[in-house]
């Protein structure tokens, strides 16, 4: 085929394009939603590995916080031992 075809040029002059539906042209030009409409009924796509790796780094994470230990508290008798002078 060449570039500048006589044939497909008038070929391409006649052909027209289809109607649009009215469904369509209603379902591309319908009024947006507002933001608190967004809020309560929208949806955000996440792809499948971002959710799996969020869901790994919450998993880390509560297992780090559940693994901290609290600075140690001297017990009651060593503190009775130091006050005696009694080792």
């Amino acid at each position: 085929m060449e570039p500048n075809d006589p044939q497909l040029r008038e070929l391409l002059r006649e052909w027209q394009t289809p109607a649009v539906s009215p469904e369509l042209e209603a379902r591309m030009l319908r009024p947006r939603r507002s933001w608190s409409s967004f809020l309560l009924y929208g949806y955000i796509r996440v792809p499948v590995p971002v959710v799996y790796c969020l869901l790994a780094l919450a998993i880390f994470a509560g297992w780090r916080l559940s693994t901290r230990t609290s600075p140690s508290v001297p017990c009651v008798a060593d503190c009775n031992h130091a006050l005696t002078g009694a080792c």
